[in-house]
């Protein structure tokens, strides 16, 4: 069975997260962001929200993991910071209007939505 861990960053829907995944037949576990890598012994990883980036743990070294990763949230931004985008304050406090292109139709997780979403 797949085993997925949802890296708490201490965000309100972590617990969501990891109930989702379960209700799909997931092998999940919620880990700590400060749980060192080297611990981690799941085929995937979900970056949860949570309320500021210095609080993220040990979330840019899991990045370094041979595993997929999701972001949500604060988990995106950490994403994005690392690999060079730009994060910044949204028009509304926490939250923001953003245009995703998907560019490859096939993709399992994001490919159904239309090309701009």
């Amino acid at each position: 069975m797949t085993r997925i861990d949802v890296i708490d960053n201490h965000g309100q829907f972590t617990h969501l997260e990891q109930r989702a995944l379960r209700d799909m037949g997931v092998d999940v576990n919620i880990v700590d962001n400060d749980t060192p890598s080297e611990e981690i012994d799941a085929d995937g990883l979900v970056l949860s929200g949570g309320p500021e980036i210095d609080r993220s743990g040990n979330c840019t070294e899991y990045l370094e993991m041979d595993v997929p990763v999701l972001g949500i949230c604060l988990g995106m931004q950490i994403i994005a910071d690392r690999l060079g985008g730009e994060v910044g304050p949204g028009d509304y406090g926490g939250y923001a209007d953003v245009t995703v292109e998907v560019t490859d139709d096939d993709d399992p997780l994001v490919g159904s939505l239309a090309p701009d979403t």
